[in-house]
């Protein structure tokens, strides 16, 4: 079996971070370093991660593509072993190498380093892929700004135990909103609808709307459909976001950019809350089951009977929470994740 972990220190870190967590659950921080030794054949990797799994007599080689886009990277798919997917569809399926593909569960960023050790990697691992640069003839660019952001992007976010909720249905009839996508018309339209229903409802006591950026007012990228009764331009943490996320009574999910598994609906089931969702265009390694892990609706009027019911009927709240919390334990966690993609390289 495997017992090392060597990771390309070009993998985007902010994205990778979930991954980055699951490799020290499952082999130990000590046995998970970044290192260049094991990726002189691989020229493209953009926003991927890239990890070889070391055992006494063989290698993996193992991409995780958390894309929004449901195909694959030719390049990085010819270089592998595993090729693990979040966003996986009917398409993906079908490519003649789909042997390689895992698909996995969608992921959130998370902190998983103090600032002494972001630091060291930040700079460590800058350093490192400049040197692979010097050695390929085709590569990202790597752009010491961005570079810089996505590293620190990291502080602001939180530790995985901070999405844990002890005692489930904290909240006093109370929800929570958030976000606007920017050019997501279907998206914003159904987390309108449900922010809408919540606000008419007086037994809610509602928070937040639709959080929009001073640029995005500036650039009016807001759909003239929305009312500006229900924007917001004030700014909250992460920290405050996961804190009112877990006191909400329930949640409402949508896919996003290209149909993919946004990052809430991870979020949502590592903190159990109670899911109405709108379906899923793409596929996940276990089905979420209606009226078992979620609650899926398909317009307006479904939203509404939702929130009615869920509001209502404190048993059926309750038992998607439980179910959404033990489908995160059994397959999204980040250890479990890294167990599925290790469990596929011995077949």
């Amino acid at each position: 079996m495997f017992h090392k972990v060597f990771i390309d220190p070009r993998s985007t870190i902010n994205y990778s971070s979930y991954y980055v967590q699951g490799l020290y659950d499952v082999f130990g921080k000590s046995n998970v370093r970044f290192s260049f030794q094991y990726f002189s054949d691989l020229k493209e990797i953009d926003i991927l991660m890239a990890f070889v799994l070391i055992g006494k007599e063989t290698t993996q080689k193992v991409i995780i593509d958390y894309r929004d886009q449901s195909d694959m990277v030719e390049e990085a798919l010819s270089w592998s072993d595993i090729y693990a997917k979040i966003n996986v569809d009917e398409q993906t399926v079908q490519h003649p190498d789909s042997y390689k593909l895992v698909n996995i569960p969608p992921s959130f960023a998370i902190k998983i380093w103090n600032h002494g050790e972001l630091f060291f990697h930040l700079c460590n691992n800058f350093i490192k892929a400049k040197i692979i640069k010097k050695f390929k003839d085709k590569n990202i660019h790597i752009r010491p700004k961005q570079w810089i952001l996505n590293y620190l992007s990291l502080l602001k976010r939180q530790e995985l135990r901070r999405y844990i909720i002890k005692n489930q249905s904290l909240g006093d009839n109370y929800v929570f909103v958030s976000t606007l996508w920017p050019n997501q018309d279907n998206t914003n339209t159904n987390r309108y609808h449900y922010m809408s229903i919540c606000s008419q409802k007086p037994e809610i006591n509602i928070e937040g709307g639709f959080f929009v950026s001073k640029k995005m007012w500036k650039k009016k990228t807001i759909p003239d459909t929305i009312s500006h009764e229900l924007l917001y331009n004030k700014y909250l943490s992460n920290k405050t976001y996961i804190q009112n996320t877990k006191k909400s009574l329930f949640v409402f999910n949508t896919p996003a950019v290209h149909n993919c598994h946004g990052w809430k609906l991870g979020e949502y089931l590592c903190m159990g809350k109670a899911i109405i969702s709108t379906p899923l265009v793409n596929e996940t390694p276990v089905p979420l089951v209606h009226g078992e892990h979620i609650y899926f609706v398909e317009n307006k009027q479904d939203i509404e009977k939702a929130v009615t019911l869920l509001l209502e009927n404190k048993d059926l709240r309750q038992h998607l929470e439980n179910n959404a919390k033990s489908y995160y334990d059994k397959h999204v966690s980040p250890a479990k994740v890294i167990e599925r993609i290790i469990q596929d390289s011995v077949k």
